[in-house]
């Protein structure tokens, strides 16, 4: 049953942008917006019509960051009132947003008059301060204006927030960004400060129940190990990213979400027998014409997380939709690098499964993939990369797997032998 999952809506690295911004509106962001704060293309308004219509529902929407691009101030405080939309169209109890490197003003600013310029004040934070209702967390259970004010100041004084109201569920949202500073080799790189792993280690330590285990949710925006796929390159991760997740590892199972890197990808983090899942959400409206190589989606995501498994770590599914150009279409194709169907917390290994398929494929007629992830339930919660390994298991047992034009699978059978 759905009530068994704990749903998270994932949208990052927005984008959102005032024309007058941009050189070149229709390369900068799909959610480029005219004079009147509405997006000069469908795909937000068809965001929110999709959701409606076919009642897709998330107990939290969580955003990773990059609200808006190059602070520009107009597409921060647009972005902040088109997320409470958002969590009201999916019915979602709570919002949290990481701070990006664009949501900050961290990006070198150019002093042409040295003495006019004195009057500049280049605050990196001051925006964020002033969203209303307080950034970066929206909770329907947090009512105290009090309790409120003082998430935001913690936020912003430890870079760190817990959220820890849920019996199911602990959710960190952290600021990678929170010691950037105007010195051009810092803006996009994340960093986590020794002082802060210690504060957080110390507040995990004391709320933490090792007999009453929740969901651990940890958002950030920068990424905790290395991503550098379609040579997106290794200078941008977040320092000390390791000793974060060795920290986390200390206080139950957790998935990390960030974005930053605009390109999907789901694998498990380093750590022996003890391992936390990596979700890195591909940007869900940065316009393709800038990312340069094919293999990247614009999508927004339901992760699906099971409520009662408490050992091994965590289990899930994945949803997930991909911007076609006129609508909002669900991803189902190879493709597209994450897609409905892929998951994480495969308790098997890929060897035993692929044999155990093969006694349900024994002759050249198609078997249904659907009906097989029926019958094998493990197939539901493989990552993308243990999809090449289940093929080449399955090669040993001269099974081929059947795709369609568009790369999505169809089917399983046995390879026919020439008489």
């Amino acid at each position: 049953m759905d009530t068994d999952f704990l749903k998270i809506a994932v949208v990052s690295d927005l984008h959102f942008i005032d024309k007058q911004a941009v050189m070149d509106e229709g390369k900068a962001s799909w959610l480029t917006i005219d004079e009147q704060n509405n997006p000069t293309t469908n795909l937000w308004k068809e965001l929110i019509a999709k959701i409606e219509r076919e009642k897709i529902h998330a107990d939290m929407l969580v955003c990773p960051g990059d609200i808006t691009t190059n602070a520009n101030e107009k597409g921060l405080f647009c972005a902040w009132e088109k997320l409470q939309d958002l969590k009201k169209a999916l019915s979602s109890k709570v919002l949290a947003v990481a701070t990006g490197n664009h949501d900050v003003q961290s990006r070198p600013v150019e002093i042409t008059n040295p003495v006019r310029d004195l009057n500049y004040i280049n605050d990196l934070t001051e925006n964020l301060k002033k969203l209303s209702p307080e950034y970066p967390l929206v909770a329907e259970s947090v009512t105290d204006e009090d309790k409120k004010h003082d998430n935001r100041v913690h936020y912003f004084g430890t870079d760190y927030l817990i959220y820890d109201d849920s019996k199911e569920y602990r959710l960190i949202i952290f600021n990678s960004c929170g010691r950037h500073s105007s010195n051009k080799e810092t803006y996009e790189k994340g960093y986590i400060s020794e002082s802060t792993l210690n504060w957080l280690d110390r507040s995990l330590k004391k709320i933490y129940d090792r007999k009453n285990k929740k969901i651990g949710i940890f958002l950030c925006h920068h990424h905790p190990i290395q991503h550098e796929d379609k040579n997106l390159g290794a200078y941008d991760f977040m320092q000390r990213g390791t000793e974060l997740l060795a920290l986390l590892n200390k206080y139950g199972d957790w998935i990390v979400i960030h974005g930053h890197k605009h390109h999907a990808k789901i694998s498990y983090s380093a750590g022996g027998s003890k391992r936390s899942v990596v979700f890195a959400a591909g940007t869900l409206s940065s316009h393709k014409a800038l990312l340069g190589e094919d293999g990247f989606q614009n999508q927004f995501y339901i992760l699906r997380i099971h409520k009662t498994k408490i050992r091994g770590g965590l289990k899930g599914t994945v949803q997930a939709w991909s911007w076609k150009g006129n609508q909002w279409s669900i991803s189902k194709s190879i493709k597209d690098g994450i897609f409905t169907g892929v998951g994480f917390g495969l308790e098997n290994c890929i060897e035993d499964l692929a044999e155990r398929i093969s006694n349900d494929v024994s002759n050249p007629i198609p078997v249904d993939w659907e009906k097989l992830k029926e019958t094998h339930d493990d197939l539901n919660y493989l990552m993308p990369t243990d999809y090449e390994h289940l093929k080449e298991e399955l090669s040993n047992f001269d099974i081929d797997i059947n795709y369609n034009d568009d790369g999505e699978i169809e089917s399983l059978s046995k390879t026919e032998k020439a008489t």
